[in-house]
């Protein structure tokens, strides 16, 4: 399953077919506006497994996206790093996150709103060259803004028990990097990358790529 957050909060949760009907919509405000149209959408969160991670769940995973039994899937929690690396909302420079990204050798950072490590963004090393590029008349100031003005809005994000296919092909056709895993009350589990999946790919040799 997918989900997608703005600055308000959970915007969206349902599957990819969904997903790829609301994010063709401009603004977030429509995509709120079609949820509350869809009457798929109204029964659907009686349908999300909220317990822990077993084959009840997997089953449930199954049966929602309308998978053959038989055919062998892998969890995004099977290959996610569970330990992303993660930073308070609004409360560091785009130089101190570039800073931790090379040090971390990683390409995001996540942003949480709380304590409790509920999503609120994900800020990336190329957002941050981007910005940079496109705002040279700043000279070094630009470096002492705030990860708030270039975060990404409507974070589209998985649940640990989707099959990694189907994240592989969100990730190619929204061209993405990396998406944050969290669960079905928006807190962060963890992350998945296109690195994750070549090396799911390397190291498990009966997957088949599309079932």
């Amino acid at each position: 399953m997918f989900a997608m957050y703005d600055d308000d909060g959970l915007n969206f949760r349902n599957t990819i077919d969904h997903l790829y009907k609301v994010h063709e919509l401009a603004a977030s405000q429509n995509i709120k506006n079609s949820i509350k149209d869809n009457k798929d959408h109204q029964n659907f969160k009686e349908k999300l497994y909220e317990g822990k991670i077993n084959q009840e769940a997997k089953d449930k995973y199954r049966q929602t996206a309308n998978l053959d039994t038989r055919t062998e899937i892998v969890h995004v929690e099977q290959i996610m790093s569970h330990t992303p690396h993660i930073i308070n909302s609004n409360e560091k420079t785009i130089k101190e996150c570039f800073d931790i990204m090379q040090e971390q050798g990683i390409q995001q950072l996540l942003i949480r709103e709380d304590n409790e490590n509920h999503l609120k963004g994900m800020i990336t090393k190329d957002d941050i060259l981007t910005y940079m590029m496109n705002n040279t008349e700043q000279g070094d100031s630009v470096l002492k803004i705030k990860t708030s003005q270039i975060s990404r809005k409507n974070i589209i994000t998985t649940d640990p028990i989707s099959d990694i296919r189907r994240v592989a092909q969100v990730m190619i056709d929204f061209n993405l990097n990396a998406i944050p895993v969290v669960d079905t009350n928006d807190v962060i589990l963890g992350v998945v990358s296109r690195r994750d999946m070549v090396k799911a790919l390397a190291s498990i040799p009966h997957l088949q790529v599309w079932a």
